[in-house]
């Protein structure tokens, strides 16, 4: 931590990502708005959600089901905590899709949703945790580097910068997403490795840490799965060399200790998805809320598995007719130049102009790595080389792999080797440039760059108020169970003597309501489970109006059977300026689902 140069790559990750995490509209991500529901069961709820499928399946309300419940809960568990901890673990969400999301000819069409003038900022303070994974990611991306190059403190100084000005990189960092620690913990266990294998005699306390390290990752995100991959070739060299020392049999311990921890860490995931959805990975979870390859071979008649190599390369399709049909998309392209950043729910495009300035100075840094190759010392080449490619190979390949039966070529899949990539490209420029005059001063080009992209093409494209919401939209509605000090809705309903099988029929009087007063109604249980918010999570199509409102079949399915749940009423506001938790509401009204 001696180096300026990393307290300088440190202050432009927290100024770039915090920007984006400032400036990008509320779930403007992509599935930032799945990523948030899964957080949000965790922490309201308590438990770990089920797909929406098999909440289905066994007849429970859909409130137990989450859109992405089948990826690991280890990151939405510690966002979950940090609602918790700020009291806002009951803050509802119900963004409302644009209309003209993906009209070319329309100024929105790279707004997935409407947005209102004042958002919450819930939001942004759930994706600073983001930004604090990041930090700590460049940070161990310079001790990586410093690791695999300690004859030349400059590697380690420029990774940082590389990592930390790349604009996909900000922008992730800037979203709520599981991949910030899906890369964070990747780089930990990375610079584990390598430093096993750069000890003379490893100890079990690293050997310990790795284990811990890996069980973390593999809950995180399955992107993180090619660490085991890493892991045994580590033990493979490692034994290897124990052979010539005798210490084979205390190598091989150490290998146990490791795979021990990392499955006691990991295990119970893993079995969890394997009781639930009959794989380990829940993959055919996954599958089933993919349908796109599905959809592409039914609309042109062949099967999938001709097709997907068409994706992977961009290749056009041909047609019966004789024509070709562009590949949206496809996966090689888009994969490289997303890299570089491409934002929004992966519709804004990264400028060409940064597109072949960023191939031009990895095309240098891999002419810097071959030129270092063939030196008499080849002292410039990072070292373990061989762990630092086979990163790259084993998460180019699983990502490869992924998109054969779900396409989604985003370049932030690739980020959990970003560390091992920094390393390489920061080693191969420095060395084709080390007799060009002045060269430090290049490196300003980076933050200069970064600032180009988020002012130049991210603000312009994505401005909030390019999708303006109508004045009852509020993306994020929180205050749902604090109770009310003076209730001015009355029910006129009494509660329930015994548990109801009907949906049964509300009533209330709001003396001070102006004429076509619109109520939105909550429903919520003794621990402060949120089961139902009709206003928000039907997209204001669900009416309360006058004093009188039947429960609809469908809104009565979002109750939980045998639970007393207690319900309020609080009007839904007219003007884009005002909090929501300050209108009049009402006490509760408890009630029970037979």
């Amino acid at each position: 931590m001696r180096s300026p140069l990393l307290w300088l790559a440190l202050a432009l990750h927290v100024v770039l990502a915090g920007s984006y995490a400032w400036a990008t509209p509320d779930f403007e991500a992509p599935d930032e708005n799945s990523h948030y529901e899964y957080a949000w069961h965790l922490g309201n709820a308590g438990d770990l959600p089920l797909t929406p499928g098999l909440a289905a399946a066994r007849g429970l309300p859909q409130t137990e089901g989450c859109v992405l419940a089948h990826h690991p809960p280890l990151y939405y568990a510690l966002v979950g905590l940090a609602m918790r901890a700020a009291g806002r673990d009951d803050t509802v969400f119900g963004p409302r899709i644009n209309p003209a999301f993906g009209n070319p000819a329309a100024p929105s069409r790279d707004h997935k949703f409407l947005h209102e003038r004042r958002p919450d900022r819930l939001l942004f303070g759930l994706r600073l945790l983001s930004v604090l994974l990041g930090a700590v990611t460049i940070v161990l991306t310079h001790r990586l580097a410093r690791a695999c190059c300690p004859a030349s403190p400059r590697t380690a100084d420029l990774a940082t910068l590389l990592a930390a000005t790349l604009p996909m990189w900000s922008s992730l960092h800037g979203a709520l997403n599981s991949d910030a620690l899906a890369t964070c913990l990747s780089t930990a266990a990375l610079l584990q490795l390598v430093q096993l294998l750069r000890s003379e005699r490893p100890a079990a306390p690293r050997a310990a840490a790795t284990g811990l390290l890996l069980g973390l990752a593999w809950i995180t995100k399955t992107t993180t799965l090619f660490l085991g991959g890493l892991a045994v070739l580590v033990l493979a060299a490692l034994c290897w060399r124990a052979r010539r020392t005798g210490d084979l049999p205390r190598v091989l311990g150490l290998g146990a200790l490791t795979a021990a921890l990392a499955l006691a860490v990991s295990g119970p995931v893993f079995w969890r998805n394997a009781a639930l959805y009959g794989d380990p990975l829940a993959m055919h979870a996954h599958d089933q809320l993919f349908t796109q390859p599905e959809q592409w071979a039914a609309m042109l008649g062949r099967p999938w598995s001709e097709l997907r190599w068409y994706y992977l390369f961009g290749v056009d399709l041909p047609l019966p007719d004789g024509n070709r049909l562009p590949v949206p998309n496809p996966f090689v392209p888009t994969v490289f130049t997303s890299l570089f950043g491409r934002f929004g729910w992966f519709v804004v495009p990264p400028h060409p102009v940064l597109v072949v300035c960023g191939a031009a100075t990895a095309a240098l840094a891999l002419l810097g790595l071959v030129r270092a190759a063939f030196d008499a010392s080849r002292a410039a080449l990072p070292r373990p080389l061989w762990l630092l490619l086979a990163t790259l190979l084993l998460v180019l390949a699983g990502t490869t792999w992924f998109n054969l039966s779900a396409p989604q070529p985003q370049g932030r899949l690739l980020f959990p080797a970003i560390a091992p990539a920094a390393t390489l490209l920061a080693a191969g420029l420095l060395r084709i440039s080390e007799r060009l005059p002045g060269r430090r001063w290049l490196a300003l080009l980076l933050p200069a760059t970064a600032f180009a992209v988020f002012f130049g093409t991210f603000r312009p494209a994505l401005d909030p108020s390019l999708a303006p919401a109508p004045p009852d939209l509020r993306t994020l509605v929180g205050g749902i169970v604090a109770e009310v000090a003076e209730p001015a809705i009355a029910w006129r309903t009494g509660p329930p003597a015994a548990a109801l099988d009907a949906p049964p029929t509300l009533r209330w009087s709001d003396p001070t309501a102006p004429d076509g007063t619109r109520y939105t109604l909550y429903a919520f249980d003794e621990r402060g489970r949120v089961w139902l918010a009709t206003h928000e999570w039907t997209a204001g199509q669900t009416a309360l109006t006058g004093g009188e409102w039947t429960f609809l079949d469908a809104v009565w399915q979002f109750l939980p059977r045998g639970v007393p749940v207690r319900l309020r009423l609080r009007r839904v506001p007219t003007d884009p300026d005002v909090d929501p938790a300050t209108l009049p509401a009402s006490a509760t009204l408890t009630l029970t689902r037979s």
